[in-house]
């Protein structure tokens, strides 16, 4: 039997695994995604929230402004790229001036340092801010990371100590039974003392089969575009617009323009409410929405003065992703008061990011505190990772070189990835199993040619690791297959 058994492996679902770690406790981790990060996680703008926006009092704002505090120590720990590079809210009339006045009360509240700006003020953060543009909210400590990346981070430290994961492998039911919980999956019935439901879009589901205090998770899909790396130079700054109420309840924070860890530029994003939970495709109309938003708006944007109309053509690829809105417009946490040892991580949509490190503290200690386990002496913080070839100095790239003849060869231009850092997330704990994980966690493939140059010798590669043919690796999992058959089979000479 399971000490715990924790559904999904997202910020949420790692968070909690990281925490349970700590313990001498038997923990399985399931996903019914083929990797790591395949839900709600992987999809949204990389944001970390300072807190500025949530009701005061709301579970939001109380862990947005807690895990916020948290990210500097906990990146550097896991060795994850962070930057605190602050946010502007911009205001282009007197109507969204009220608006920036309302969230800097808000961010008062919630604890989080707020400042209220005018032009002047502004131009001293962002000179090159547009004309129109007469005042904002300057947030300090808004920062952006890489969410897939602290991901696998977090489940490699979870691996390290002891933590089983399950990716393909789907929780599709949980029932009680004789002082357990059983989670069955396709592989058969599995039985825990705890269930830790941080199921994204799917957490109704599971708290519904368990629980008479039901509710409901409305999928919101949201979708970004990704701009070439060349533009980086011209931001620095998170800039995004006053937030817009949702006919459904909630409101988003707006479309925005978000500089990534990685040195690429973020658009977006759109809100539309789907009806599929695992809805993650790109539509024309979603797409369409960004790009007319920016085009319209591309003239406040520092960027502007360097780059004077949007630009189409530096658009390298896009996104989506649905996000978990709850009926209750609120995070969802902790035990039912029907269904003891079985403890939500529900509803969590923006500043989910931001907020789940520090969720899971409070979720695990609900076990600690009613077990009293034994701490795991043994813990091993971090993980054990390599500097990235391209962020390598000259010495440190000859000497990487000298120890690995494979970090020679470079399998990606685009982003500069290895041969040796593709078998190395290959080999790691939880480690990649297809083209599309090897993107997420390298960035191969995600350069101005989009896997063109990179793909095949990335395949190659998993074949020789995995000991697959190339008809067996996919892009993602499932029955996404790069190649579907042979063009031809040699039976002696005569194809």
């Amino acid at each position: 039997m399971w000490d715990a058994i924790v559904i999904g492996a997202g910020i949420s679902g790692c968070s909690v695994a990281r925490e349970l770690a700590r313990y001498k406790l038997k923990v399985l981790v399931l996903e019914k995604g083929h990797d790591l990060c395949a839900g709600t996680t992987r999809g949204n703008s990389a944001t970390v929230h300072a807190g500025y926006d949530p009701d005061p009092g709301s579970n939001k704002a109380i862990y947005n402004v807690r895990g916020s505090r948290m990210y500097e120590d906990l990146c550097k720990e896991l060795d994850v790229p962070y930057m605190r590079n602050g946010m502007i809210v911009f205001a282009t009339d007197e109507e969204q001036l009220k608006e920036v006045e309302r969230l800097h009360n808000v961010g008062n509240q919630n604890g989080v340092r707020t400042e209220i700006c005018d032009r002047k003020r502004i131009l001293e953060i962002e000179p090159d801010m547009g004309e129109g543009v007469i005042g904002g909210l300057w947030i300090p400590d808004s920062g952006m990371v890489c969410p897939y990346n602290l991901v696998f981070a977090m489940a490699e430290n979870a691996a390290r100590n002891g933590v089983e994961f399950k990716t393909g492998c789907a929780a599709t039911e949980v029932k009680r039974g004789d002082d357990c919980w059983i989670v069955s999956t396709p592989d058969g019935d599995e039985e825990t003392r705890y269930v830790f439901n941080a199921a994204g879009t799917w957490a109704d589901k599971f708290n519904n089969m368990v629980s008479k205090d039901t509710f409901k998770i409305i999928p919101r899909e949201g979708q970004h575009l990704i701009l070439d790396r060349d533009l980086i130079k011209y931001t620095k700054t998170t800039i995004c617009q006053t937030p817009e109420l949702l006919p459904t309840g909630g409101h988003t924070k707006g479309m925005g323009l978000m500089p990534s860890v990685d040195g690429t530029i973020i658009l977006g994003c759109n809100a539309d409410d789907v009806e599929d939970p695992d809805f993650s495709d790109n539509t024309k109309e979603g797409i369409d929405k960004i790009v007319n938003y920016f085009e319209e708006k591309w003239h406040f944007l520092p960027i502007s003065k360097h780059v004077p109309k949007f630009p189409r053509d530096a658009v390298i690829t896009a996104y989506g992703g649905s996000r978990a809105h709850p009926d209750r417009d609120d995070f969802i946490l902790g035990e039912p008061e029907d269904a003891p040892n079985f403890i939500n991580l529900a509803g969590i949509e923006s500043p989910g990011v931001t907020a789940a490190p520090a969720i899971a503290i409070d979720m695990v200690k609900i076990l600690v505190d009613r077990e009293h386990p034994e701490v795991n002496t043994d813990y091993k913080p971090g993980r054990v990772i390599k500097k990235a070839f391209r962020t390598m100095t000259p010495d440190e790239r000859r000497a990487a070189i000298a120890e690995d003849p494979d970090y020679a060869k470079i399998v990606c231009r685009c982003e500069q990835v290895t041969e040796a850092e593709i078998r190395d997330a290959i080999r790691r704990p939880v480690g990649a199993r297809s083209i599309g994980a090897i993107k997420m966690r390298l960035r191969a493939g995600m350069g101005r040619c989009q896997g063109g140059f990179c793909s095949p010798r990335v395949l190659e590669i998993l074949c020789e690791e995995l000991g697959k043919t190339p008809l067996e690796i996919t892009q993602s999992g499932g029955h996404s297959n790069i190649l579907v058959g042979k063009a031809c089979v040699e039976n002696g000479g005569n194809d």
